[in-house]
């Protein structure tokens, strides 16, 4: 395989493995209850509590794998949308990923000492970690709808893959504050959108992962064939 194509190949798994990685965590997690004392009870008990955060933890890294490399194939054609769409989403995920140790920390503390774990909830929720929430959400939020905007700009996928993409993000960051059954329907779009999204990715050209010092080696090889051709 050469490095083109495991560019692509590596892009192309991650955008999908992100997503559906990150959905399936979040659908697999027990309500979070009002009562933070009831939550320490709830991540201790419940096995889909420990599973759907270590599910999202792990989903940050193919989400910023896929989302930064779907940038690069659509700043061919939308340059600066794609470049802050790429940065925006990368920052998202690095925020959700530094919450997601915050996660990981009351996990771990839940089943072994609940008054510590209770403590972690409460620092987890101060104003140490909402720089990083907010990072999480408005860098996922906005990298996905520059991204969109850039995808359709490009035309790297059919018009109605990003167009959808638009509708996931209000489905899944906008519709949870008014109905309750807002997340099987992020489920379902999200698994058409980003699984559509791999594969344009996938069906891209190698000449979009080629760096330049790649695409400069070929040109020779290929201007020797045709000197030799000539000479025939």
């Amino acid at each position: 395989m050469s490095l083109p194509s495991f560019r692509r190949s590596t892009v192309a798994i991650s955008v999908a493995a992100g997503a559906w990685i990150g959905l399936g965590s979040l659908l697999i997690q027990p309500a979070i209850p009002e009562d933070p004392s009831e939550y320490v009870g709830v991540l201790a008990n419940s096995p889909g509590a420990a599973v759907g955060i270590q599910l999202f933890v792990a989903s940050q890294v193919f989400w910023a794998i896929g989302l930064v490399g779907f940038g690069h194939l659509a700043a061919r054609r939308s340059r600066v949308l794609a470049t802050f769409g790429a940065a925006l989403s990368g920052l998202g995920a690095f925020g959700h990923a530094v919450y997601g140790g915050a996660l990981l920390l009351q996990l771990a503390l839940a089943g072994s000492d609940p008054d510590a774990a209770a403590s972690a909830l409460a620092v987890g929720e101060s104003t140490v970690f909402v720089p990083y929430l907010v990072l999480g959400l408005a860098g996922t939020v906005l990298g996905l709808v520059l991204l969109a905007v850039a995808a359709i700009r490009a035309r790297i996928a059919p018009l109605w893959v990003p167009i959808a993409l638009l509708a996931w993000v209000v489905v899944e960051f906008v519709l949870p504050n008014f109905v309750a059954w807002s997340s099987y329907l992020s489920l379902v779009v999200g698994v058409v959108v980003f699984g559509a999204l791999a594969v344009a990715v996938w069906r891209s050209g190698l000449d979009d992962w080629r760096t330049e010092a790649e695409s400069g080696a070929t040109e020779p090889a290929v201007s020797d064939v045709e000197a030799s051709a000539v000479g025939r």
